[in-house]
């Protein structure tokens, strides 16, 4: 949605009340079964080491709303899942894009009527199953599930998105049938100017906040600020209203002109989750984590992939020696409303003509290079394109030290540790930062997969789960469900399961909350006085070193009809 702006030139949280209604063209029927359907987050939104992929519905803070098929098609896939997405369906259609309906508290009937079976085969709480165009037709306006909580929901909610079947990247539902009103332009709160080097690369410690004022913002820049051919970086802060005075949702483009240099700029249309982590690098990672601000960059280094980005320019400001240039900033939503702002850079000094590479690979984890490091106990392995920016190198391997803990990387290190000679290998684990890592063991080594640099160590753990039972009364009928809490405070759990009267039986794992619930779908009522039938509980959950706890209980039953 990039525009000549040439003419203007010349002349130059999360769930609030403030919502929108969300309405779709005739192809699509909305999702969700609300009598106002209502937008509380947008495509694109910055969140922790990720984007925000689709669009969240409210629901006043309320489970089980009734959730639509927006248009014919088939289920492809189904998903349960502790964390992430919790209850989730997907479904292919015929003009080649798939829905996506998360955080699910129920499926419907016939929904079950595939996903129960398939759980009690083979015997999996959590599931990932793909079906074929034949087995699940849905019809549009078809109720498919409830809403809910599950996953890593932070309340109730549907999730929604629709993805490019082919290549699974997410797409804009709002440039793609869906509409909310939206008569306000995008707000700038921020300006906040960095030194980068001809890659693209951040400076450290050279940041400058240029203060606004109502249109036209100038600020001079230090001496030293600006060298040989180094650049200058602008970040800005920004959202997007859709009213005024309301809730500032997420920004959906942005660039950066001016008459003797190339535009910069972004667009939330389209994003694939293999490069969603990149919002570390799309965004000043170092200011969000310090201040809490997200400040979204105007260039890019060369190792960013992003598809947001609708220029081959990498962005940056080149000045000259007793230099002043004008440049303009230019917000756009999805609904074509505008805002643009003036920002005048002055460099009145002299440009010392100093050629240095700032960024020494002896010195510097570089984010195009692999890495490997051995010693005695340890091992580490590093993939290109794990660092985001030059890393300054730290490292202790004989302590377990590798990086720093504030370090953000895009993927995962490999780290193989030597483990102790007692006591048993399987009892030891892995844990960086004294979080434990799932481990895996073989010929006496301990290997992970690390997102997170600091110090590894091998610990023991010989304690099993806890398990704490509760029910709602021991003494009256139990209404529709129990909850299990389970936890390992060292090595995590490895899995969980509930067999009734010897028979295996589904369960939900809510991660969050450490929750594990039975769905009373025996349509028995269970009471304390004696009678003539009884259930049998068992319960048992293994950590990550096979230390195993059980919980059992024998209840009387009355079965009758709910």
């Amino acid at each position: 949605m990039f525009k000549s702006f040439t003419f203007l030139l010349l002349f130059s949280v999360h769930f609030t009340f403030w919502s929108q209604v969300i309405t779709s063209d005739s192809m699509w029927c909305v999702p969700i079964g609300t009598a106002k359907p209502e937008l509380s987050a947008g495509f694109g939104d910055i969140r922790p080491n990720h984007f925000h992929m689709g669009l969240d519905f409210r629901t006043d803070g309320k489970e089980g709303i009734p959730l639509y098929a927006i248009a014919d098609g088939y289920i492809s896939r189904i998903r349960i899942s502790p964390s992430g997405y919790g209850r989730v369906i997907y479904i292919d259609h015929p003009n080649g894009h798939t829905s996506v309906y998360a955080h699910c508290s129920k499926f419907s009937d016939r929904i079950n009527t595939f996903v129960l079976p398939t759980q009690i085969q083979f015997k999996q709480n959590e599931l990932d199953w793909k079906f074929s165009p034949n087995e699940l037709p849905v019809n549009k306006g078809e109720q498919i599930a409830l809403s809910g909580n599950s996953g890593n929901s932070t309340g109730p909610h549907l999730h929604f998105e629709l993805r490019d079947t082919k290549t699974e990247h997410a797409l804009n539902p709002l440039l793609h049938g869906f509409h909310v009103s939206d008569v306000a332009p995008p707000s700038l709160h921020g300006i906040r100017l960095l030194a980068i080097d001809e890659n693209g690369y951040v400076i450290p410690g050279k940041s400058l906040i240029v203060p606004l004022t109502k249109n036209i913002h100038r600020v001079k820049l230090p001496q030293d600020f600006i060298q040989g051919t180094e650049k200058v970086g602008m970040t800005i802060s920004a959202t997007d209203p859709m009213k005024s005075g309301g809730h500032g949702f997420g920004l959906f483009s942005a660039e950066v002109v001016s008459s003797n240099h190339e535009q910069f700029g972004f667009e939330m249309a389209e994003i694939s989750f293999d490069d969603s982590r990149y919002v570390n690098n799309h965004m000043d990672y170092d200011e969000y984590k310090s201040k809490g601000i997200k400040y979204q960059k105007l260039f890019r280094n060369k190792h960013n992939p992003l598809t947001i980005y609708q220029l081959d320019s990498r962005g940056g400001i080149s000045l000259n020696g007793f230099d002043s240039l004008s440049c303009s900033i230019i917000l756009e939503d999805v609904n074509g409303n505008v805002s643009q702002h003036e920002i005048v850079l002055q460099y009145p000094y002299e440009l010392k003509k100093i050629q240095r590479t700032f960024f020494d690979p002896r010195n510097y984890f570089m984010p195009d290079s692999l890495y490997t490091f051995h010693s005695e106990n340890m091992k580490v392995f590093v993939d290109p394109t794990t660092f985001y920016e030059p890393i300054k190198k730290s490292m202790n391997l004989s302590l377990g030290q590798f990086g720093n803990s504030k370090t953000v990387i895009q993927k995962p290190i490999c780290v193989e540790m030597k483990a102790k000679k007692t006591p048993e290998v399987d009892k030891q684990y892995v844990a960086v930062n004294g979080d434990a890592l799932e481990t895996t063991r073989e010929n006496g080594w301990l290997a992970v997969e690390s997102k997170q640099l600091g110090i590894f160590s091998i610990k023991v753990d010989t304690i099993a789960p806890s398990i704490v039972f509760m029910p709602t009364s021991s003494n009256v009928v139990i209404p529709s469900q129990f909850y299990w809490k389970i936890s390992d405070g060292q090595a995590g759990i490895a899995s969980y399961e509930l067999l009734l009267n010897g028979e295996w039986t589904t369960v939900y794992f809510d991660q969050k909350s450490n929750l594990v619930t039975w769905k009373n779908d025996r349509r028995a009522s269970i009471i304390g006085p004696p009678s003539e039938k009884v259930l049998s509980m068992e319960f048992r959950v293994t950590d990550r070193c096979g230390n195993v706890q059980m919980w059992s209980k024998v209840m009387n039953v009355i079965d009758e009809p709910r």
